[in-house]
Order: structure tokens, then C-alpha cells, then sequence
């Protein structure tokens, strides 16, 4: 018996107007929960290396390529603000199975998960929409990161990648919506800039959550990813009041062409303690209806 039979698991997120911790009195906070792992590759002299045309190492074409996961503690996102999520666990049981997040409650409700690596710096960064763990064949799921452009909300960056089902206003492109924006390069690498004479002023960077929190993995400097989010003694998290304080590029990216790929799984939940506050229409207006990361004050 694994270690998830002990536990009750749930199957959808709840819908319930009822007062929940981590409800207010009047209005429920927002919130949801996230896991970071960062994936280990198969390195041995006989690994698949698998390549694009032009010969840049890209992430394993299959679960195969990869030795595990480093797990991250299961985090919570509550009105800007990233604190630990304390009682809840992320489990696998073992590769080529899907992971977990669980606590005494039951089973936090899955609501997106994808994998970002970081390959070279002629190919920045690649997106698995998709648990690569779990995946035979991931060539097909495999996408340069792209922006959608709301027109609705002329500026903001929309992190997605070409096969989302987007809202009307045209196709993501490779570049962001507005000009000079606070989080390039710590979180987006300035080939993304607007190349265009006169874009609108970026007000953010938006779009599908688990793409945006791992763009925000790779400013990990140390073994623990969550000290990207939660601080170290020296300093405070990054992520904080929906800003990102970190003016630097990211340096954890490979250097060069000769370095193996990095990945980020990256699983985000609805909060089961806060059953109003953590719908999935509400995290899917976060996403899309908003800067999830907002502009710094210059």
C-alpha cells in the first residue's frame, strides 16, 4: 500500500460558498497551491541525447531520459504574497506515474502542470504542457515559449505556448507585449523583447501559471528551489506582493551549448482550505485577466 491509500483523496475542486480557513468573513482571499521539482536527466554514455535540426540538445523525448525528481515542498500563493503550505506533501510513487499533492485533508485537486527547461542560450527556453514523467513520446508536446497579446489589455504578456486554447485576438508570438518590462531578463531573456518601434508599456506578465512559475525556478542559487519563493536567511523571497524584486538574469540557465538542458516540473492545485477562493474559474482569471506578475515602479 503507498503511502497516498492512507489518505482520502478528492476528484474535483470544490465549488462550496461556505466559510473555509483561509476564507475571509466577507470576501474569500485568493489562493492557490504549487510544487516545483526539478527534473533529473539520464546522463550515462548512453543516454538518447535528443536534438533538434540545427543540433541543440532539447529535453528527453521520453520518461525514459529521465533518472527522477528532485521534490519540492508543496507551496501556497494567498493574495500575493508565497508562504510554505504547511501539512501538505507531494508523492510519486515511482516514474511513469503521476504525482500527488496530499495532505490529512485529502488530495489537493489538480489544476494545471507543466515542464519548463532552459536548453542553451541560442534556444532559451522549451515547454512541456504535460508531466514529461509520464510521457512515451514528449517530441509532440514540445514548444518554444510563446506570448499571447490581449487586446483587451494592450501590454500585457501572456506566458503560453503554440497548441493552448487561447482566448480571441490572434496567435501567441515569440516576443512580449510591451515595452522595457520590469521582469527582463530575471524572468524572460531580453531575445524576447518587443521588437517593434512604438509597443504599448508592458503592465505585466501573465498567462498559464505553471509556465510563469518556472520561468521563476531558474533563479534558484542553491540546492533548495522553494528559496526562490520562500527567502533564506540573506533575503526575502522574489515573489512578493505580485511583484519580482530580482533585477538579474536567472543563474541557473546553461551557459552554453555544451551543458545538458535544465527542467522544472511544475504542478499547480486548488487550495483545499480555501474552497471559494481557489476554484478553478477563479485561478483561470488570475491567469488570464490579470498581471500575475506586476510592473516594478520605476
Amino acid at each position: 500500500m503507498s503511502m497516498l491509500d492512507a489518505y482520502v483523496r478528492g476528484s474535483h475542486c470544490s465549488r462550496r460558498r461556505d466559510k473555509t480557513p483561509g476564507s475571509g468573513s466577507s470576501r474569500s482571499s485568493f489562493s492557490f497551491l504549487f510544487v516545483v521539482n526539478e527534473l533529473e536527466f539520464y546522463n550515462d554514455s548512453g543516454a538518447d541525447i535528443f536534438r533538434d535540426t540545427w543540433y541543440n540538445d532539447l529535453p528527453p523525448r521520453s520518461c525514459m531520459g529521465y533518472t527522477g525528481e528532485r521534490a519540492g515542498k508543496v507551496l501556497r500563493f494567498r493574495d500575493g504574497e508565497v508562504e510554505e503550505a504547511a501539512g501538505y506533501v507531494w508523492y510519486r510513487d515511482e516514474l511513469r506515474i503521476r504525482g500527488h499533492c496530499f495532505s490529512n485533508l485529502g488530495e489537493a485537486p489538480g489544476y494545471s502542470e507543466a515542464a519548463v527547461f532552459a536548453c542553451n542560450p541560442h534556444l532559451p527556453l522549451v515547454v512541456i504542457r504535460d508531466d514529461p514523467l509520464t510521457l512515451n513520446d514528449a517530441k509532440s508536446s514540445m514548444h518554444a515559449l510563446h506570448f499571447f497579446h490581449p487586446r483587451h489589455l494592450p501590454g500585457l504578456s501572456q506566458a503560453t505556448t503554440p497548441d493552448a486554447v487561447l482566448p480571441h485576438g490572434g496567435a501567441p508570438v515569440k516576443y512580449v507585449a510591451g515595452r522595457n518590462p520590469s521582469w527582463m531578463p530575471a524572468l524572460v531573456p531580453s531575445v524576447y523583447a518587443n521588437p517593434w518601434l512604438e509597443p504599448p508599456p508592458s503592465r505585466g506578465l501573465g498567462g498559464e501559471l505553471a509556465i510563469i512559475i518556472g520561468l521563476m525556478a531558474f533563479s534558484k542559487s542553491g540546492p533548495n528551489v522553494e528559496d526562490v519563493f520562500l527567502g533564506t536567511h540573506a533575503r526575502p523571497g522574489y515573489w512578493h506582493n505580485s511583484f519580482w524584486s530580482s533585477r538579474a538574469a536567472p543563474s541557473y540557465y546553461p551557459r552554453s551549448t555544451q551543458e545538458t538542458p535544465r527542467g522544472f516540473y511544475i504542478g499547480v492545485f486548488c487550495d483545499p482550505e480555501n474552497a471559494e477562493g481557489s476554484s478553478r474559474e477563479a485561478i483561470h482569471g488570475f491567469e488570464w485577466n490579470s498581471a500575475v506578475v506586476q510592473e516594478m515602479p520605476r
